[in-house]
């Protein structure tokens, strides 16, 4: 049959076809989600509620800080003590699937290859880690390859220029290229005695902060969250 050629499909045959391309779907839906599954959600020894899980970024970071009781640079050492290398991001964030408080900390490994660490953010105990496994994980390996040799102060130096900018307590950073440019930089957000969480971009070259601003949804926050 040539490429370009029309069939036309009876009633009932169209209905089985729609069948079929239904169960597809859902076949390979449910496959993309095994395949996206690591395991079992890490078990924290810091448990957000439900209704925590589920606020707005700024208030979830004023929750998570509150209950967290390790710092992101003890985090990351942690992260790099479990596997060598260097850190290219961390996140303090729960667990979708049962609210546990955790540090996610990427690594760019001795092997040159990315690894997720999942750090407990109560006690910081390695909860998990594995190197990524997607089929881009070569490509983006080498990304990242690109950016940490770009970069010349390091996730601790870029997160003391931000706190100096904005006095306050990291809940991420993230070395990533620069959408105007491509030049490497560190996005960093720190919750700060404002009670607002703020973006600061610093240059990964010099340290310089090349733009800071208070996130979206802060700016329209008048719930006076307390501390």
């Amino acid at each position: 049959m040539k490429a370009n050629a029309k069939r036309t499909l009876t009633p009932r045959a169209a209905i089985l076809a729609t069948a079929a391309a239904v169960a597809l779907i859902g076949s390979t839906s449910a496959a993309t989600a095994f395949a996206d599954d690591d395991g079992p959600a890490p078990q924290s020894s810091v448990q957000l509620s439900q209704k925590e899980r589920h606020l707005d970024d700024s208030a979830k970071d004023r929750t998570q800080v509150k209950a967290d009781k390790i710092s992101q640079s003890e985090a990351t050492a942690k992260a790099l003590k479990a596997v060598p290398g260097t850190a290219t991001s961390a996140e303090l964030d729960n667990a979708d699937r049962n609210g546990s408080l955790i540090w996610e900390v990427d690594i760019l490994g001795k092997d040159h290859k990315n690894h997720d660490v999942t750090i407990d953010a109560g006690n910081g105990k390695v909860l998990n880690q594995h190197t990524d496994r997607d089929d881009d994980a070569a490509q983006d390996a080498a990304e990242t390859q690109a950016l940490v040799k770009a970069d010349k102060i390091g996730h601790g130096k870029a997160t003391d220029k931000a706190l100096k900018a904005v006095p306050g307590t990291v809940v991420s950073y993230g070395l990533d290229d620069n959408d105007r440019n491509g030049s490497a930089v560190w996005e960093i957000d720190v919750l700060g005695k404002d009670h607002k969480t703020h973006d600061v971009t610093v240059d990964a070259a010099d340290g310089k902060i090349l733009n800071q601003h208070i996130d979206q949804d802060d700016k329209d926050d008048n719930d006076g969250d307390d501390d």
